[in-house]
């Protein structure tokens, strides 16, 4: 298959347009639809984007919501405009000012910052996208709503939304759980939950595979900023007032430094970004949904601590993107990995033998990973996954617990020069936790 470059495709493909948005309500649901159109030379592709939320809508009243949905359309559309990344991007279905786009141009270019480091992209954020817009089109009201304190928490199956969930539970036992298109583990949470479950189905148009394999351009793109903008929209539907995530204070730390960007698989997660958004939110759409992390002020290791005080959820979590689908963890991928070191000091090796299917520390095909995960000079990988530090500690207090004659096999080759040492310290300061939630995470940790 022949691979375009970036330049080549820049050429060819002029354009992009995000030309409308739908909103059909019946009965039972709620669709949006979002039309967007890549000009290629003298030919236009057009593609279909839809959103369907399961709910009963004889008490919704989706008035002044255009604005937020118009938002989610603008960030969605990165799926289809990243496929040849034309750099004039025309928005046709609404007005937003120029400091608008300059937001939009940052969480594009640092949301796709691994897109740009895979592909070997060098450009800079001006360069990057030029989004263009008509003072004619539409311009979106402020939207105010009646919100009642209360907390919708996504929910990807892994360990971090469980402890979030697990922590407020008692305070707030009406909280939602929200998955978009869940995987077998999520969908098993969300069933022990009905009454207090938003399920939300998302289907990118089928043409974006079509041009995959023609060689276009393809890459990681920053989903958390697209969940964020669909929960505020959930938020408003539901009248709630929290959007309460599950990002730790490592999900800030870069993998690698690429043509002086800090490339971070996990930049819609990061602080810098939940600060950006939360700013965007409460000036230009409505201040009656907050968005914010409870796990803040939380590193990965005191995270799976806690995860590990509630032994009903073992047999459920998953946060294994290449074993999801099929419900289990492939215990061969980087992801894998890091959640079994994260555990490894707090649960036995018995139970997290039958959690992952095997010992993932005496494995010897996982040795490259393994030291990426723990060695600065290398590349972190490109998964949801904490700082080296983290890493380190578990390694070194989970060699110091063994024999010398039982230790496994990658860890006979971790050879730190000194005992590891590391600051539990939890700063809640540079968070944006409300009290209220503050004093209910300070009781368990």
């Amino acid at each position: 298959m022949e691979k375009f470059s970036f330049e080549s495709l820049r050429e060819q493909n002029n354009k992009f347009v995000y030309r409308s948005y739908e909103i059909v309500q019946n009965s039972s649901s709620i669709l949006l639809s979002f039309k967007y159109d890549l000009i290629e030379s003298k030919e236009t592709t057009t593609f279909n984007h839809k959103l369907e939320l399961n709910i009963d809508t004889k008490d919704i009243d989706l008035n002044n919501l255009d604005n937020i949905v118009f938002h989610i359309g603008l960030i969605e559309a990165i799926n289809y405009w990243k496929i040849a990344t034309p750099q004039d991007f025309y928005i046709e279905c609404g007005y937003i000012s120029v400091l608008q786009l300059e937001w939009f141009k940052k969480l594009y270019y640092n949301g796709l910052g691994e897109f740009l480091y895979i592909n070997k992209i060098s450009i800079t954020q001006d360069q990057f996208v030029n989004f263009i817009v008509d003072e004619q089109n539409r311009h979106f009201d402020y939207i105010k709503r009646e919100t009642k304190i209360n907390n919708i928490i996504p929910i990807g199956g892994g360990k971090d939304s469980l402890v979030t969930y697990e922590l407020l539970k008692d305070i707030f036992p009406d909280s939602y759980m929200f998955s978009i298109n869940p995987i077998k583990a999520s969908r098993t949470i969300l069933d022990k939950h009905p009454d207090n479950s938003i399920i939300l189905s998302r289907k990118l148009d089928k043409k974006i595979l079509e041009f995959n394999a023609k060689g276009y351009l393809n890459g990681h793109i920053p989903f958390s900023s697209i969940v964020a903008f669909i929960s505020v929209w959930i938020g408003l539907i539901y009248k709630t007032k929290y959007i309460v995530l599950s990002n730790e204070s490592s999900a800030s730390e870069e993998n690698i430094v690429f043509n002086d960007l800090k490339i971070n698989h996990q930049y819609s997660k990061s602080f810098e970004f939940e600060n950006d958004f939360r700013d965007y939110i409460s000036k230009y759409i409505t201040k009656d949904v907050e968005y914010f992390s409870f796990l803040r002020a939380l590193d990965e290791l005191t995270i799976a601590k806690l995860f590990t005080r509630t032994k009903k959820y073992f047999p459920i979590f998953l946060s294994c993107n290449v074993g999801g689908r099929q419900n289990r963890w492939c215990a061969k991928c980087p992801k894998c990995m890091f959640t079994y070191i994260m555990l490894c000091n707090y649960i036995d090796d018995e139970e997290l033998i039958k959690i992952f299917g095997s010992n993932m520390l005496d494995d010897k095909e996982l040795v490259e990973i393994f030291e990426k995960l723990y060695k600065s000079e290398e590349v972190k990988p490109f998964e949801c996954v904490g700082t080296y530090d983290e890493v380190n500690y578990a390694l070194w207090k989970k060699k110091d617990s063994y024999d010398s004659d039982n230790i496994p096999y990658l860890l006979k080759n971790y050879n730190p020069k000194k005992p590891i040492e590391y600051n539990f310290k939890i700063d809640f300061t540079n968070t944006n936790i409300p009290e209220q939630f503050v004093q209910i995470l300070k009781k368990y940790v």
